[in-house]
């Protein structure tokens, strides 16, 4: 009986889960950003690349934060462009964000980022 039940409530979890597309289409990020390529903010390849390579363990974190409370000055190409912060977020919607975001480093070219970790690009301001 208690498998039937737990089985009941993920699956109905997994069905309102929404999908790092539905977010991104929901939110606009596409207006900004691309998957492998640079428009009016860095593409999420070279953000997936950059954070893993500089953040290590905590890049899902940085990431997640970075949506969460916006950003500005992290990329040199684009310092002068902001990011708003997106506190509408639920933590879950957030999280499936960073995978997603993680998950296109591959598409990155280049050596993940030009920065030296600090946020400041390589010393350039």
């Amino acid at each position: 009986m208690k498998v039937i039940i737990l089985s009941s409530v993920l699956l109905t979890v997994s069905l309102f889960a929404q999908s790092a597309q539905e977010i991104i289409d929901a939110n606009g990020c596409f207006a900004c950003h691309a998957v492998a390529s640079k428009k009016a903010a860095p593409a999420f390849a070279g953000i997936g690349k950059r954070n893993k390579r500089f953040e290590g363990t905590q890049a899902k974190a940085t990431i997640m934060n970075s949506i969460h409370n916006g950003s500005q000055g992290k990329y040199p190409k684009f310092s002068s462009t902001a990011m708003p912060p997106y506190a509408n977020l639920s933590t879950e919607e957030l999280s499936t964000l960073a995978d997603y975001i993680l998950a296109q480093s591959s598409k990155a070219k280049g050596h993940g980022g030009q920065g030296m970790g600090q946020g400041m690009g390589k010393g350039r301001f």
